[in-house]
């Protein structure tokens, strides 16, 4: 099967390092118990660097509500190529537990994607450019 790439807003993959340092507090949100609750890795596969990383700066620089769910669409593919591109007998326990994440950031990801910011725009505009590595 052919390596499935990642996808990231432009200035994500353009500043990564720095990115996953100052951006990213890995799966789960500060503003509650999920950010200790909720693990960073689907049965033993890491997903901190590559789907959460990318989820949380969406969420930091997402100015709309529909960049919140294209930031949330963008968190189940990368979540969904990590596990394809690893295989393995846990793929399918895998794809059905990052299915369970991504119907919780679409559920409950509201309060987290609007926090430091004054207003989010209702705007019908998605404002993030970015490409698949």
């Amino acid at each position: 099967m052919k390596r499935l790439l990642f996808y990231a807003p432009k200035p994500f993959f353009e500043h990564k390092a720095q990115s996953i340092k100052k951006d990213c507090n890995g799966c789960g949100s500060d503003l509650d118990l999920s950010g200790r609750l909720v693990p960073d890795k689907l049965y033993g596969l890491d997903i901190k660097d590559e789907c959460c990383c990318p989820h949380d700066f969406g969420y930091k620089y997402g100015v709309t509500w529909l960049d919140k769910m294209f930031t949330d669409v963008m968190f189940l593919y990368n979540m969904t190529a990590t596990i394809l591109n690893k295989g393995g007998w846990l793929t399918i326990p895998r794809l059905l537990r990052a299915t369970k994440y991504f119907v919780a950031v679409v559920k409950y990801g509201d309060k987290s994607f609007a926090d430091g910011k004054e207003s989010v725009s209702d705007e019908k505009i998605i404002t993030f450019k970015g490409e698949f590595r």
